[in-house]
């Protein structure tokens, strides 16, 4: 072979930082090895090793330092005392590291935690010592999975098990790992069509005053009925929305189509919409917003935007510029889910709310902690004081209606008066309430009552 033709096989198939295989190289080597066991199953094992902290350091001490670190830790995983084994480099930061003849789980999981171990340890800089971590996905072959770009996949969905999980670092491939993932991908395409489509559909939940039993307002829930897929919740496609960047659409057309609902509603009913945290980082939510006011005529003061503690955790300045902008429209601001967060407090007095949602796990607790009425009863008078009315979501027994009532709460909400229904539907909900509370005399208890 020439020596031009060994340069260039040396540029295509070898990382030019650590003389490692690169990706297609480390590919074609395992699958080299996986052929020679043919016919019968290989049983091997591949880690992926991911090493995290490489751009804090770049960005303190520059990028020729991050080569250097590279460097170091791909011979650290030469000198390892591992046999039968192939190393490469599948990216800027990660190795990959076949071992052709562990197929144990445990021998596997071992030297996982070993080679985490080996590359989380400090790398020398000069005079300094730089931290970095190290997390591992494992993956092993198996009857079916013989090749090597499977088993790639398969150690990057271990490997990002193993990071949302934190510790201790590393986790072996599950494969309902690579059934969610496809489910995601489906639902990607899923979301998209309904977004440029318009499938979604709203329900809408009413919510009643303790103190007479009157239907005050519905809060607005969005919803997608999926032929193949079924019902798929908001916790499902909201966050896909967020992530490929259809949460502005996908919002402006839920704020518009409640406006249009809610102005056929008697003038004291109010519309309550969800509002997702990536709305506020889009830069139209108060365009979208006062928009489908005026496009419908929908009064502000009967628009209830409600927002969750997740949305102060990027930028608290840009949210309250814009919850202050919503307030000035007219626009009352609910935080929803309370008591779930750690600063849900300290935001009741930084944040402009006229209301609050206590969570539905503390209405729940009432069933079995004794605890649980005073710390309700804690939470209402707070917000009493603070001029912050409280709404009870969550509520399905009558038990835990007039424990909330005698505490004092604004508003109750739940399956035990009224369940997500169609628009539909909300006239006659709306007729009921009406006729039921007209003629309860005085007694707010029986009101309340007459509503499920």
């Amino acid at each position: 072979m020439s020596t031009l033709r060994k340069q260039l096989q040396q540029l295509s198939s070898y990382d030019q930082d650590t003389g490692l295989p690169n990706h297609e190289a480390l590919l074609g080597d395992i699958n080299a090895e996986i052929a020679k066991a043919s016919p019968q199953p290989l049983g091997a094992t591949l880690i992926e090793i991911r090493i995290r902290g490489l751009s804090r350091i770049g960005e303190a001490y520059g990028r020729k330092t991050i080569g250097s670190v590279i460097r170091q830790l791909a011979e650290r995983l030469e000198r390892a005392p591992v046999k039968n084994r192939i190393i490469g480099r599948i990216d800027h930061k990660s190795f990959g590291i076949f071992l052709y003849d562990i197929s144990d789980p445990v021998l596997a999981l071992q030297t996982a935690k070993q080679l985490v171990a080996l590359c989380s340890r400090p790398v020398p800089w000069g005079d300094l010592m730089l931290n970095i971590e190290a997390i591992a996905g494992v993956a092993l072959t198996t009857g079916t999975v013989q090749d090597a770009a499977t088993l790639l996949h398969h150690a990057g969905l271990a490997l990002r098990a193993s990071s949302e999980s934190g510790s201790p670092g590393y986790a072996f491939f599950d494969p309902a790992e690579a059934q969610a993932a496809k489910r995601r991908n489906d639902l990607i395409a899923i979301v998209a069509k309904a977004v440029e489509k318009n499938q979604f559909e709203m329900v809408y939940q009413p919510f009643f005053a303790f103190n007479s039993g009157k239907l005050m307002g519905f809060e607005a829930l969005m919803r997608l009925k999926h032929p193949e897929f079924g019902n798929i919740g908001p916790n499902e496609f909201i966050p896909i929305a967020e992530e490929t960047g259809l949460i502005s659409r996908l919002g402006a057309w839920c704020i518009e189509d409640v406006c249009r609902t809610a102005v056929e509603w008697p003038s004291h009913l109010v519309a309550s919409v969800n509002f997702s945290p990536a709305q506020f980082y889009t830069g139209t939510l108060l365009a979208e917003v006062n928009a489908a006011l005026k496009h419908t005529q929908f009064p502000a003061y009967r628009l209830d935007i409600e927002i969750t503690e997740g949305t102060f955790l990027k930028d608290q300045e840009l949210v309250l510029s814009q919850l202050n902008a919503l307030r000035g429209m007219g626009c009352s601001i609910a935080l929803d889910d309370f008591g779930t967060g750690y600063s849900s407090l300290s935001y009741l007095w930084q944040f402009p709310f006229s209301k609050l949602k206590i969570d539905r796990s503390f209405i729940h607790a009432l069933d079995t902690t004794p605890k649980a009425p005073s710390i309700l009863k804690s939470i209402i008078e707070l917000s009493r004081n603070l001029g912050i009315e409280v709404t009870a979501e969550g509520i399905e027994t009558i038990e835990q209606m007039v424990t909330l009532r005698n505490l004092n709460c604004d508003y109750l909400q739940g399956f035990l008066c009224g369940k997500p229904t169609a628009k539909t539907n909300l006239a006659a909900i709306i007729l009921k309430n009406f006729s039921e509370t007209l003629g309860q005399g005085n007694d707010a208890l029986s009101k309340i009552r007459v509503i499920r």
